[in-house]
C-alpha cells in the first residue's frame, strides 16, 4: 500500500508511482518495482505452485544487482537497529555449523537453518527500495486461493490429506497459516472483503491438510485481530470466528469432514495413550519422541547428538530394533518439536539458538509496537509479532526448522516485516505534522 506519506495518482493502483517518489533516478525506480513484483510472487507461489521461493529470490537478486548502493546507505541509516537480528543470525550459524563439523553430518542437515542468514538483508532491502506493502497482501491474498484450489483438487481426486506443492501435509498447513497473517496484518485500508474471502479459503485448506497443530495458531491469529480491529473489521472477526466455531461442531458429525480433520482420530488416540504404551498414532508418537528427546538432552547436554541425527535416536529404540521393519514411528527423522529438536541434537547451544530465533524478532517487534503511532507501521509490527508467535505455537508440534520451506519464509519474511516497519516509521516520523 503507499507509503503514509506518498500520494499517489491512481487511488488504489499497484503501478502508480507516488509523488514522494517522482524524483528518484529512472534505475531506482525499476529496482524499487522488480522488488514489488518479486514481493508478490513471495506468499503468491509459495505452496500453490511447485518453484516456491525461487521467483522471489530472482526478483531480489535481480533488483540488488540493479542498485547495490542502496544497501550500504540503507546500512548507515539502520545498521544499529539491526545489530540484534546480525546478534542471533552469527549465534545459530555458529552453532549450527558447530554440529555439522563436530559430527560430520551432511550439508543437507544445515541448509534449512542457515537460511536465517539472508534474515538481515531482505530488511536492509525493503528499507532500502521502499516497496509498497500492497504487493506483499495481493500476494497473500492469491497464495491461499491459489493453495485452496490445489488442496481442493488433491482431495477430490483422492488424497488422503492435501499437501500442495510442498509433499508434506504439516508443512502446507503452517504456511497457509503464515499466509493468513500476513494477509490479516498487512491489509490495507479499506480491502476487508477480500482479505475475509481469501483467508476462509486458507482456513478451508488448513482443514483439507488434515493438519491439527495449526488450529492453535490460527486461534491466535483470530483473537489479536478482534483485540486491535473496530468497526466492520470487529464485527466481521467475531462473525469469522463463530463461523469457525460451528464449522468445527459441525464437523464432528459430518463423517467426511471429521475424516479430513482427523478430530475422531484425535480422541482415539487420546484414548490408546491413556491405555498405555503407544507409539504408532500421532499424539502417541509426538508424547514418545518429546520424552526421547528430553532424555536425549540430559544424557548430551553440551553438543546433543548432532544437528539432523534425531532420527538416530528413534532407530535405537528396542521398538525399532532390528528385524522390526521401519514403519510408521520408526521412520520419524525429528522430535516433531523445535525447542526439543534443536536441545536434544545440539545441546545447551542449541537450545539457546532456537530461542533467540523467537525471541529476538519477538522482543524486536514488540519494541516496534511500542514505538510507533501510526496505523500503518503498527500493523506491520504486529504482523511480524504474530507471525512469530504462531511459529512458536506450531514450533510445539511440529519441527518447524527442519523443512527447508518453512524455515526459509520466516527468515525472509521475518526481515520484510522489520524493514517495512522501520521505513514506515521513518516516513511516518518525517511527514509533516
Amino acid at each position: 500500500m503507499p507509503h503514509p506519506t506518498a500520494k499517489v495518482s491512481m487511488s488504489g493502483s499497484f503501478f502508480a508511482v507516488p509523488a514522494a517518489y517522482q524524483g528518484e533516478p529512472p534505475r531506482q525506480r525499476h529496482a524499487r518495482r522488480v522488488l514489488e513484483i518479486g514481493l508478490f510472487c513471495l506468499p503468491a507461489l509459495l505452496i500453490s505452485t511447485p518453484w516456491g521461493l525461487n521467483p522471489f529470490t530472482a526478483f531480489a537478486l535481480i533488483a540488488l544487482a540493479m542498485t547495490p548502493g542502496r544497501i550500504a546507505q540503507a546500512w548507515r541509516e539502520i545498521g544499529g537497529e539491526l545489530r540484534w537480528l546480525l546478534a542471533m543470525v552469527a549465534l545459530v550459524a555458529v552453532v549450527v555449523l558447530f554440529s555439522r563439523f563436530y559430527f560430520e553430518v551432511r550439508w543437507r542437515e544445515v541448509d534449512s537453518r542457515l537460511r536465517l542468514l539472508t534474515l538481515p538483508l531482505f530488511a536492509l532491502m525493503v528499507y532500502a527500495y521502499r516497496p509498497s506493502r500492497r504487493w506483499l497482501w495481493a500476494g497473500a491474498l492469491v497464495g491461499l486461493a491459489g493453495a485452496f484450489a490445489a488442496a481442493l483438487y488433491q482431495v477430490g481426486v483422492g488424497v488422503e490429506r492435501a499437501f500442495g506443492w510442498t509433499a508434506n501435509a504439516i508443512v502446507f498447513a503452517n504456511a497457509l497459516i503464515a499466509l493468513i497473517v500476513v494477509a490479516v496484518f498487512t491489509r490495507p485500508p479499506g480491502e476487508l472483503l477480500w482479505t475475509t474471502l481469501a483467508c476462509g479459503l486458507g482456513v478451508a485448506a488448513i482443514g483439507l491438510s488434515g493438519s491439527r497443530g495449526v488450529w492453535p495458531g490460527l486461534a491466535i491469529v483470530l483473537l489479536v485481530g478482534l483485540a486491535v480491529s473496530g468497526g466492520r473489521a470487529r464485527k466481521l472477526s467475531w462473525t469469522v470466528l463463530a463461523a469457525l466455531a460451528i464449522g468445527l461442531v459441525v464437523s464432528w458429525w459430518v463423517s467426511p469432514l471429521a475424516q479430513h480433520m482427523r478430530i475422531q482420530e484425535l480422541v482415539s488416540d487420546m484414548g490408546r495413550v491413556q491405555q498405555g504404551n503407544d507409539h504408532e498414532s500421532s499424539l502417541g508418537a509426538r508424547m514418545t519422541l518429546l520424552e526421547l528427546a528430553g532424555e536425549t538432552f540430559v544424557a548430551h547436554p553440551v553438543t546433543g547428538v548432532g544437528i539432523g541425527s534425531f532420527e538416530q535416536v528413534v532407530r535405537a529404540t528396542p521398538q525399532c530394533a532390528p528385524p522390526a521393519p521401519r514403519i510408521g514411528f520408526c521412520r520419524l527423522a525429528h522430535a516433531h518439536s523445535d525447542v526439543f529438536e534443536w536441545a536434544a541434537t545440539m545441546g545447551v547451544p542449541g537450545l539457546i539458538a532456537i530461542l533467540g530465533i523467537y525471541l529476538v524478532p519477538l522482543a524486536l517487534f514488540a519494541r516496534r509496537l511500542r514505538a510507533v503511532t501510526g496505523s500503518v507501521s503498527r500493523s506491520t509490527a504486529l504482523a511480524g509479532l504474530v507471525l512469530v508467535l504462531v511459529y512458536i505455537v506450531c514450533g510445539l508440534t511440529q519441527s518447524m526448522f527442519a523443512h527447508q520451506l518453512i524455515a526459509s519464509f520466516y527468515a525472509v519474511m521475518i526481515g520484510v516485516l522489520y524493514g517495512f516497519s522501520l521505513r514506515e516509521a521513518r516516513e511516518q516520523n518525517a511527514a509533516p505534522a
